[in-house]
């Protein structure tokens, strides 16, 4: 233990001494400090201490590189010091590595209170993100490093101190994502996060552990103790690698090799839920294409709903649980039919306190047989699994749009839609009249439609429920109800009004322009605005619901101006206007019209066909199968050859401008 102590007096000396090497150490926290008050309103506070990562290893290898973990440290030693450990070699190399193992822990300890507390801003959820900074910290920069130090120095001492540090530099440009490779290896090196160079998919996710993470530090870190261990048995004379503590040290090299292959192979898969969900919309996209194109009976709706309470329970990974009891009145003697996604599964159902199995599940529809007339409270118990293209749901995450059936919506509707033969987007469900919704979450703190609250009861009334979970700020803005990532919150709080505004007066010139009145169900005035993590279907940039308008936040990364809001709300307008006018909820046999109707504003107003020919002629050109999915399509891709046919730009214009009111699905009577 004395032997143990002076080695450990060394090392720190060697340290002191060697006062320069806090130089970098100072500066990585002089960056945070800097790269805080400057860059907090341009990047969301996670991704900020993603970025400042690179930073801070490229200055902590600065250090190493000037002898931290060196060998060449043992020659800058008092002979006097060096004599007093060579009674006990191997206590000499483990003290030296629990050294330094010691201060780059105390290094990264520093490093996780500055970044815990300013990303907390207030100190009032401080332990919360005490959970998520300090480990992410500790296991993306703390395990790295150390293991970065050992396979140097082992290099230095095995074959020349002049190795090191060019071997070091070389080591981390492996480890380091300075290359956004895809493969299995790329991965597998990779220290950081599992989308480098950030996934704006995955921004509200914070600073995500997992177990994919943390199997590619340890696999690191144990192939570089055994480096460190065969490293110092090399050196050893041949008379003292037979003693007990030469073959107790090989053997456990040996074992920490073997044990970092299964790790070294498990880190090549992606463990990330976000990047899990993200890549799962392939997979999904087949499948829910082909539910897109069955065909659909319309059906009248029996009853009115009154009340809808909902219960989320606290499920993990992909798994959605809800408790739903539903009031409605006005019941006919006919079945009661509710819609809800095939992927979930209904547990039990009760009406009126009273067990009911005779209900149907037909696809996508719950169809009550025998309902009681007038009133009645139905209680289902739902529990399953979304796409990530059709809703997002996380251990942390949550985005539950409104106008998509999660829940149980009341009335027989066609859920979705196909977009010629290769994509599909969702109808828009909720279009009725608002009424009372009750929501509960057991997952923790959520964000909704129903109030400008963040909690986990909540009150209100709307025409459907949104649930929002994730690394969200949320408040009331002039007004407006806006959510959105902390730093695009922050950034877009003083220009957000400028939105409803500027999307009002797109609708309401189009509105002039085909010579249209204002449908009924159209609102005045959009009064909540969620910049959410909107998907790759089809019209993932942008949905409206009555008031409430969702915006993917990929679009509005940069810093707030009121000439770049412009700017992001010009190229939104032909999306915005097939929200406003086609995908309106009501069931239209077309697959041509959603994928054409935002090009057809532009040609109507340019009188430019763009590329509309060269795609008719690869979709329906010359000894080609028409390509169709409805029998409506037909007549829209004759229309469409018309279109192409016309010569003069006014002609072009007013072909488009009849096409887009065959195509508008508005009730146009007041």
């Amino acid at each position: 233990m004395m032997v143990f102590k002076k080695i450990l007096t060394l090392e720190t000396k060697l340290f002191i001494r060697k006062y320069y090497l806090i130089i970098p150490m100072f500066l990585s926290f002089l960056y945070m400090f800097y790269g805080y008050c400057i860059m907090k309103d341009r990047l969301d506070n996670f991704s900020f201490i993603r970025t400042s990562g690179f930073v801070m290893m490229v200055l902590t290898i600065l250090s190493m590189c000037f002898g931290v973990i060196n060998a060449r440290q043992d020659k800058d030693a008092k002979f006097e010091e060096v004599l007093d450990t060579l009674p006990s070699t191997w206590i000499r190399q483990m003290a030296k590595v629990f050294t330094w193992s010691v201060c780059s822990f105390v290094y990264c300890l520093v490093l996780a209170i500055f970044c815990t507390v300013w990303v907390d801003n207030g100190l009032n959820e401080l332990g919360k993100y005490a959970l998520q900074v300090a480990p992410y910290i500790f296991v993306n920069f703390y395990m790295p490093m150390v293991s970065t130090w050992l396979i140097a120095y082992s290099v230095e001492k095995t074959f020349n101190p002049k190795l090191g540090w060019p071997i070091l530099l070389l080591i981390w440009y492996v480890i380091s994502p300075i290359k956004n490779g895809s493969s299995g290896i790329s991965l597998m090196l990779n220290q950081f996060v599992e989308e480098p160079h950030g996934n704006p998919h995955l921004l509200h996710y914070g600073l995500e552990m997992n177990i994919g993470l943390l199997s590619r530090k340890l696999w690191f870190l144990m192939f570089g103790m055994s480096v460190y261990i065969f490293a110092n048995l090399f050196r050893l004379e041949r008379r003292n690698l037979r003693n007990t503590k030469a073959k107790i040290a090989g053997t456990a090299a040996i074992l920490l090799f073997i044990g970092a292959i299964p790790l070294a192979a498990f880190s090549t898969k992606y463990h990330s839920q976000g990047k899990m969900r993200y890549l799962d919309f392939g997979i999904w996209n087949d499948k829910i294409l082909e539910q897109a194109k069955e065909r659909f009976e319309e059906k009248y709706c029996n009853g009115r709903i009154k009340l809808l309470h909902l219960e989320l329970g606290d499920s993990k990974g992909n798994l959605l649980e809800y408790y739903a009891k539903i009031n409605i009145d006005n019941i006919k003697n006919e079945p009661v039919i509710f819609t809800l996604y095939r992927s979930f599964a209904i547990k039990d159902v009760k009406i009126n306190g009273t067990e009911y199995n005779e209900f149907v599940r037909d696809r996508d529809w719950i169809i009550i047989q025998d309902p009681p007339e007038g009133e009645a409270e139905i209680e289902i118990n739902v529990s399953g699994r979304l796409s990530y293209a059709l809703g997002e749901v996380t251990d942390r995450t949550l985005l539950l749009r409104p106008d998509f059936p999660w829940y149980p919506i009341l009335g027989k509707h066609k859920v979705i839609l196909p977009v010629l033969t290769y994509d599909y987007l969702t109808n828009n469900l909720s279009n009725g009249k608002p009424y009372d919704i009750v929501l509960k979450s057991h997952r923790g703190n959520v964000i909704t439609n129903l109030s400008c609250d963040i909690g986990t009861e909540f009150k209100g009334q709307a025409t459907g429920p949104a649930v929002i979970q994730g690394d969200y700020e949320n408040g009331n803005i002039g007004g407006i109800h806006f959510v959105a990532p902390p730093s695009i919150y922050y950034s877009y709080k003083e220009y957000i009004s400028i939105v409803p505004d500027l999307l009002m007066k797109y609708r309401k010139e189009f509105e002039d322009s085909v010579g249209i009145e204002a449908d009924y169900n159209l609102c005045d005035k959009y009064n909540k605005v969620f910049l959410v993590n909107l998907n790759g279907s089809m019209n993932g940039s942008i949905l409206v619901n009555q008031k409430e308008l969702y915006l993917d936040y990929s679009s509005w990364l940069y810093p707030a101006s009121e000439d770049g809001i412009r700017r992001s709300c010009e190229f939104l307008r032909p999306m915005f206007i097939l929200e406003c006018f086609w995908r309106t909820g009501k069931y239209m046999e077309s697959s041509v019209a959603p994928c054409l109707f935002p090009s057809l504003i532009e040609i109507a107003e340019t009188g430019e066909k763009k590329d509309l020919e060269e795609y008719y002629t690869e979709w329906w050109g010359e000894g080609k199968e028409k390509q169709i999915v409805w029998e409506n399509d037909l007549n829209d891709i004759y229309e469409i050859e018309r279109l192409v046919k016309a010569e003069s730009k006014d002609e072009v214009s007013k072909i488009a401008y009849e096409i887009l009111r065959k195509w508008i699905t508005v009730n146009k009577s007041k």
